[in-house]
């Protein structure tokens, strides 16, 4: 399993965590709202209102699909000399999707610029950001690392 699979797991709700809010019982992962009201399962699926409960290794398979798919997305948007920034980028449109990750407009021109400061600055500043302020704060972590090392 990757860092970025382990990380997403993580900041979606982990097995432990999910099993104390009750969306795993009985060995299956059951349907939940999330924080935006969309129908979700596993680790941050979002499925139907009629979705019954799914086996570990059926998320786990939602996961790796997703995941898959974000990084595609994200790699439309910018693809860094830094597989960490990528991994940033995935993340961001794991959760807010390639749509709400395009609105940041002043981000990706920093990004291809290299820019990371600025990147950090401009995710600090925005509402993803004031919604989730701890996991975007891990984000903003690795891109001032970035900048600290050149």
């Amino acid at each position: 399993m990757s860092d970025l699979e382990e990380r997403i797991k993580e900041n979606e709700g982990s097995l432990l965590y999910q099993t104390h809010l009750g969306t795993f019982r009985n060995g299956l992962f059951h349907r939940y709202k999330c924080s935006e009201g969309y129908w979700t399962i596993g680790y941050g699926h979002r499925c139907s209102d009629d979705q019954t409960p799914i086996q570990v290794y059926e998320a786990e398979g939602l996961l790796k699909t997703d995941i898959n798919a974000a990084q595609l997305m994200a790699a439309k948007i910018h693809l860094d000399k830094h597989q960490v920034v990528n991994d940033v980028l995935t993340e961001a449109v794991f959760q807010i999707g390639y749509t709400g990750l395009c609105k940041f407009k002043k981000m990706i021109k920093a990004l291809k610029e290299c820019d990371y400061k600025k990147v950090a600055d401009e995710l600090k500043d925005s509402r993803w950001y004031k919604q989730t302020p701890n996991r975007v704060q891990k984000h903003l972590d690795v891109l001032n690392k970035i900048n600290k090392d050149k």
